[in-house]
């Protein structure tokens, strides 16, 4: 309701103060005027937040809009007491706020949304405190006496707030996107961006059956009423609020300002790119003949983390090549040499809408011991699919907390709290002594044993790399690749899952007491990764520029996108060198004896496990050379990938594609085309593929899904997952956050920041010898490559905090993290 000029007839020049003090006698206030009738089915046009508000007031259903009143600017001046009289007496002296309702708000072609103030919870019989809130809000807003305030009843007893959007905001993909906050009781922490909230995107042709939430189905029936009652095709940006009676509000509803950016074929490809993946996923997700497993679930993160390595939305070069070299075959065959399940022909990652997934029903098939019965093998699969299903936040933990690969010291505990009698008596023990064997087998250091072979394949990878060899003639592609596979990825995946048993069992001698949690971390502070060379050779190159050239000659290979061709190795960044040297982390004693009492006790484990011939020395010994050697072996088998990359390079100079066309190849274009050349002007040749897939990129982007893909469903209902951190160490620091990117150069100021990442990659080793207090990335594991060289460090780090957290800590002002506590929040911003 509307508090209209004409009735507003007295003028005052009196100060604040005195009208303050008259209002036990100023004259009664005049009633104020009705709101223009409109259509009993249609909001007729958009006006100022207000004018909206009230006209949608009597129309919507699924919804009721708090009581309100608004005014202008040149009616507040002119009869300040009489209005603040009759928010009183409107609102029988409740709890209220004031927002701004100004005629450049919410308009068509600007938002202004978040520029002007508002005052919540404020008693509307107090005076003063009214007084005070309409001021601030007008001083907020610019000087033209038709600008409103407007005044609602502060919504109370709130259980979820938060805000629609009826289109994606970025590219206007056909996606309502519900942004809430279901924990704080407050109606603008999103708007105001003061938590970490929950997102779901659900398309615009999602069927009721796609949606499992109540609360997400009442948001939609809302956001589809709000749209029916507007012009056909309006996109809006609902806010809402819901108390603990049930009833939903509705706080404000203004049209999207952005929406000339939008790329307007987007919707047409979307649709019919979800319906080709749904149809794709169910039947992929059959039975299959030779794996376990009644069904699949796709996962961005399980397994070969894809999303870490190379990204959500990878380039078609950089997807071919991890691929080639990891996803096809060496997956499985690193596995299957090291006793288990062998899973040939079955590709770990496949693609949709461009993203990469992994098939985690294979991925669960190659962590079973190699001749488990069928009926087992199928029981243990379908029984780590339903947990992964029903604790999605578990996506990129599988190995610790769904799959037990392992026979570590908690393995006959954990089994029966997740599993209870998923198998007979019979069968467990079947499927124990099996999995005893592999790992027992496995810690062996003897010459031949599964570790030491893989060690020596990689020296023989780092002999081949003092070759020198011309990195312009693509001829050689086929070569480096191959040794690259046979002799780098292979034995690299060997390696990795060597220090993932090292990590399980160190776990797990910590909670049964053999080891303590600062005697853990003392013995990671021991191992000396490339990581820790790295620092030191950084700190002498910078002191001593004679020095540089050996350095680049040792480390130049590097790049923060280890499989992206666009992004720059060390050895061509002119800024690499432009910083202070900073000194190279202390390390404790290069050895890391057991005590007495702590021998003995990891020898009961040891013994009581099944396990009697592993001596607690000899595999402390291990642990040291897995956990150090995965990374060595990385970087190494990445001298080759990156060299690839560069003759990859040369080669498009030739044919005049840069860097940014050649990511749109792929491998096998390539290689198919040394032995299948093309005769007729090649430069035009491949320049149209550039273009046919870039075209077939734009048809993708705006399809949005999420890190877990359970059943068709999931491509039309997509909750961004939140994940559970993996921190680091037990400090805590405070700092102003700082994201990079693979693009990003080495001579901003990184002193004392928070350092943001998405993915764990080795090409950013540089930053640890810029003091950084912290690092967080949005995608890695409990033992991926950054948890390994923050543990190395003492860096108080987070990894894989997920999308959401990953945005909001970025974004904010200055960071909280505390890894003693778990902890990691914005102090402010």
């Amino acid at each position: 309701m509307t508090i209209a000029c004409q009735d507003l007839h007295t003028e005052t020049e009196s100060s604040s103060s005195d009208l303050l003090e008259d209002f036990a006698v100023a004259a009664p206030f005049a009633s104020p005027a009705a709101v223009p009738s409109l259509s009993p089915t249609m909001l007729g046009s958009f006006g100022t937040k207000s004018d909206t508000l009230a006209a949608l007031q009597p129309l919507v259903k699924k919804a009721v809009v708090p009581k309100l009143i608004s005014f202008t600017v040149a009616e507040w001046s002119a009869l300040p007491v009489e209005i603040t009289q009759e928010i009183a007496a409107r609102f029988d002296g409740g709890q209220v706020v004031f927002r701004s309702s100004a005629v450049n708000e919410d308009g068509e072609q600007q938002s202004q949304a978040g520029a002007f103030a508002s005052c919540l919870d404020v008693d509307s019989s107090q005076p003063r405190a009214v007084w005070s809130a309409v001021e601030e809000v007008i001083e907020s807003m610019d000087e033209c006496p038709e600008n409103q305030v407007l005044v609602m009843t502060m919504v109370a007893d709130v259980t979820l707030s938060g805000v629609i959007m009826t289109h994606e905001l970025d590219s206007g993909a056909p996606y309502y996107v519900l942004n809430y906050d279901d924990e704080t009781g407050k109606t603008d922490t999103i708007t105001g961006g003061s938590v970490v909230n929950k997102t779901v995107l659900v398309h615009r042709d999602y069927v009721t059956d796609h949606v499992d939430s109540p609360r997400v189905a009442e948001l939609l029936e809302l956001a589809r009423e709000l749209e029916g009652l507007c012009d056909r095709g309006t996109p809006l940006d609902i806010e809402f609020a819901k108390t603990r009676d049930g009833q939903l509000h509705l706080l404000q509803v203004r049209r999207i300002t952005v929406q000339e950016n939008w790329n307007r074929r987007i919707s047409r490809h979307v649709s019919e790119v979800l319906f080709q993946a749904g149809e794709f996923f169910t039947r992929h997700s059959q039975p299959r003949k030779g794996l376990a497993g009644a069904r699949t679930i796709l996962g961005q993160m399980p397994d070969w983390n894809p999303a870490e390595i190379i990204g959500t939305r990878p380039r078609p070069l950089a997807i071919s090549l991890y691929r080639h070299l990891i996803t096809d075959s060496i997956w499985q065959e690193a596995r299957a040499e090291m006793g288990y399940q062998p899973v040939p022909s079955t590709p770990l990652m496949l693609t949709l809408g461009g993203q990469p997934y992994i098939d985690v029903r294979a991925s669960f098939n190659s962590f079973l011991p190699a001749g488990l019965p069928t009926e087992t093998r199928e029981r243990l699969v379908d029984a780590w699919m339903d947990r992964l299903e029903t604790n999605p936040k578990l996506h990129d933990k599988v190995e610790f907390e769904v799959a037990q690969t392992v026979l570590d010291f908690n393995f006959d505990e954990d089994f029966q709290s997740r599993y209870g009698d998923v198998l007979e008596p019979d069968e467990f023990l079947d499927y124990r002594i099996q999995l005893a064997k592999i790992t027992a087998g496995n810690l062996s250091l003897a010459p031949g044993a599964s570790l030491p072979r893989a060690l020596e394949n990689i020296q023989q990878l780092e002999a081949l790399q003092t070759q020198r060899r011309s990195l312009n003639d693509l001829a050689l592609l086929p070569t480096l690749l191959e040794e690259c596979r046979t002799l780098g990825t292979q034995p690299f995946s060997v390696i990795a899952r060597h220090a993932f048993m090292a990590e399980a069992i160190l776990r797990s001698a910590v909670t049964r007491g053999a080891l303590s949690d600062q005697r853990l971390a003392a013995f990671k502070r021991t191992l000396r990764t490339v990581t820790a060379d790295f620092t030191g050779d950084f700190a002498q190159a910078l002191a001593q520029p004679r020095r540089r050239p050996e350095f680049l000659a040792k480390y130049g290979h590097l790049r923060p996108g280890t499989y992206d061709i666009t992004s720059p190795r060390y050895d061509q960044r002119d800024d690499l060198f432009a910083a202070t040297a900073q000194p190279e982390p202390a390390t404790s004693d290069a050895v890391f004896p057991l005590t007495g009492a702590e021998a003995q006790l990891f020898q009961e484990l040891f013994v009581g496990a099944g396990m009697p011939e592993v001596e607690p020395g000899q595999f402390i010994e291990y642990a040291r050379q897995a956990i150090t050697e995965r990374e060595r072996a990385k970087f190494i088998f990445t001298r080759h990938l990156s060299d690839a990359l560069e003759l990859i390079a040369h080669w498009g100079s030739d044919t005049r594609l840069d860097r940014d066309a050649l990511s749109h190849l792929t491998v096998q274009d390539l290689l198919n085309h040394l032995v299948s050349p093309v005769l007729n002007d090649p430069e035009l040749h491949f320049e149209d593929l550039v273009e046919q897939r870039r075209r077939e990129q734009e048809n993708v982007d705006g399809i949005r899904l999420g890190f877990l893909i359970r059943d068709p469903g999931d491509f039309y209902v997509v909750p961004l997952h939140r994940s559970a951190p993996n921190f680091v160490g037990n400090r805590h620091v405070e700092g102003e956050p700082l994201r990079l990117g693979n693009q990003s150069r080495g001579h901003g100021q990184l002193s004392g920041r928070i350092i943001c990442i998405e993915n764990a990659d080795p090409g950013f080793d540089w930053i640890f010898t810029r003091n950084i207090a912290g690092l967080v990335s949005k995608f890695g594991g409990a033992n991926s490559h950054m948890t390994i060289r923050c543990a190395e460090l003492g860096l108080p780090a987070a990894i894989g905090v997920g999308e959401q957290t990953f945005e909001r800590i970025a974004a904010a002002n200055r960071v909280e993290l505390d890894g003693a506590a778990k902890l990691l929040r914005p102090i402010y911003g």
